[in-house]
């Protein structure tokens, strides 16, 4: 079964259609609090969005409409403007929800990390409910952190010497709660260095991990925010506990978890992050906290129309750029005034760029406006650095416009690879899609003309030719799937002495659909798509033609 990002096209348009009702229905309660029949249907839009997410395993999304859904039922009717802020966060979620979805689609997977800012928001609009931790989608167990893994003293810490030293940590909290200097992260690493050596094993243990916390957050760096500065104020309580003899409990392992979430954050640099890190074996959480801040700026940042409308603009400009260029490189028209007409236009570039922020590519474009101030007729070195730049901007620019997101791609632009490489990479996969396709509508009058050989004459070696085009874009198992749906038509329908099953075409086309849902998603990412490729492998295995065999 399709789960999770993979399926999330096929329910996309329905879904947003369901945000959208619900958006309205919310409105309207606004503005007619007398209405609760309007936010009933809201409450049960909510419920069919949750399921639907939970269908597909978006668990992220589906806790937000948990959430969602959980303050909706809390609302009464009739209360006026008390009501006006859960309503608002209710509508700032749907807003960001929609965002959200488009990110998993062109990511290919989720990032449920991202929506607990919101979650938690929610969450504080009713009574008595607690924020979730920052570990809380953190794949670690607490059960699996032993609690002693550091050798403490034997000898117990005299409470004169505890008490010195817990207001030595005490002073440097309050320190990094006023002013996060770097005085104050000094006095609790004493604390904790001290804490660590002199006090038995669990407290070292725990001591031991909040320094590697507490680095991470010096050198990585790591934002301290307000959830973080309680954190180190529920640790100062719970080594006070524990030197007093209490027991450890469920709080004490999830107090362990959270500073290990900061670790598996931290950035190389960190070097007693590392050794705890590979002492617990702590999972990797697939991002860094510049990525994940990255992101979630992105979430709240301009709408797909507003960037594919930006694109557009982007595009003209740099056709006229690549005009003024052509013009230069013929030695035609007025040269200065060419000359002059270019270097504004790649200003104008350069700085757009800058503010989408995409650094490299304007950097690029800046470097190139540049070398063209002391340019000479003749001088085409210095035109083909400036036309690389430009087309470099617009392939950046055209895989915006084309997905109107900026998620995960104007954050790092960085190009390792040549521009006429990955423009190579689009046309192959535009080139095997079109192969596809062919393929399908020859199948198609194959089985209309009442199984008319003629048809399919070519498609094996279309499908070779697409094969090939999967072996260099790194593609090889959907290659693999390719050669074996090409032996059959060529062994059962060409050359077979009659004409095969309809069921038996069915199960053919429904490989070849597989792989052209592959290629499409391809350009999102590479994430997730293994279920798809399982699908069409089990369709020829039914068919006898085992990939691989």
């Amino acid at each position: 079964m399709l789960t999770g990002a993979t399926s999330l096209d096929l329910v996309r348009d329905e879904l947003f259609v369901s945000v959208g009702e619900v958006e309205d229905l919310l409105q309207q309660f606004l503005e007619q609090r007398d209405s609760g029949h309007l936010l009933q249907q809201a409450i049960e839009g909510l419920q069919q969005l949750r399921g639907t997410l939970n269908l597909i395993e978006l668990h992220g999304a589906a806790l937000l409409l948990e959430e969602m859904v959980a303050l909706a039922t809390d609302i009464p009717v009739h209360e006026g403007d008390v009501l006006n802020a859960p309503l608002s966060a209710l509508c700032n979620s749907l807003f960001l929800l929609r965002r959200y979805l488009h990110f998993c689609r062109q990511q290919g997977g989720e990032r449920p990390e991202l929506l607990l800012p919101l979650i938690n928001e929610l969450r504080s609009h009713r009574p008595d409910i607690r924020p979730l931790p920052e570990s809380y989608f953190y794949p670690l167990d607490p059960a699996r952190v032993p609690p002693a893994l550091r050798n403490g003293s034997r000898d117990m810490l005299e409470p004169k010497t505890f008490a010195r030293l817990r207001q030595m940590f005490q002073l440097g909290l309050l320190d990094v709660i006023r002013h996060e200097s770097g005085a104050g992260i000094n006095l609790k690493k004493r604390a904790l260095q001290r804490w660590e050596a002199r006090m038995n094993d669990h407290v070292a243990t725990l001591s031991w991990i909040a320094s590697a916390a507490i680095e991470a957050i010096e050198k990585t760096p790591l934002d301290l925010t307000r959830e973080r500065k309680l954190l180190f104020s529920r640790l100062d309580r719970e080594i006070k506990r524990l030197y007093a003899g209490q027991p450890e409990t469920q709080g004490t392992a999830q107090l362990r978890v959270e500073l290990l979430y900061l670790v598996a954050l931290a950035g190389e640099q960190c070097e007693l992050c590392q050794e705890v890190r590979r002492t617990i074996n702590l999972p990797d959480p697939g991002y860094t906290e510049a990525s994940l801040k990255q992101a979630f700026e992105s979430l709240r940042g301009p709408g797909a129309d507003v960037m594919r409308s930006v694109a557009e603009a982007l595009q003209e400009e740099i056709t006229s750029t690549k005009d003024m260029l052509d013009l230069l490189a013929r030695n035609a028209g007025d040269i200065d005034q060419a000359l002059e007409t270019l270097d504004a236009s790649l200003q104008r570039l350069w700085k757009t760029l800058s503010v989408l922020d995409m650094p490299a590519t304007s950097e690029q474009i800046r470097n190139a406006a540049v070398q063209l101030e002391g340019w000479q007729p003749g001088d085409t070195q210095t035109l083909e650095l400036v036309a690389d730049a430009v087309l470099h901007a617009e392939l950046l620019v055209a895989r915006m416009e084309t997905a109107g997101e900026v998620i995960g791609s104007l954050g790092n632009d960085q190009h390792s690879a040549p521009v006429e490489l990955k423009e190579a990479h689009i046309v192959l996969v535009e080139e095997s899609q079109a192969g596809l396709a062919l393929a399908r509508r020859a199948l198609t009058a194959y089985v209309e003309s009442d199984h008319d050989r003629m048809h399919l004459m070519n498609v094996p070696a279309t499908l070779e030719t697409v094969r090939g085009g999967l072996i260099f874009l790194g593609m090889t198992r959907a290659a693999e799937i390719i050669r074996a749906a090409a032996r059959f038509i060529q062994e059962a329908l060409v050359d077979g002495s009659k004409a095969p099953a309809e069921s038996k075409l069915e199960v053919l086309a429904d490989a070849l659909t597989s792989i052209e849902f592959y290629l499409e998603s391809a350009e999102r990412s590479s994430v997730n798509k293994g279920d798809v490729l399982a699908l069409a492998e089990e369709s020829l295995a039914e068919l006898g033609y085992k990939v691989g065999s």
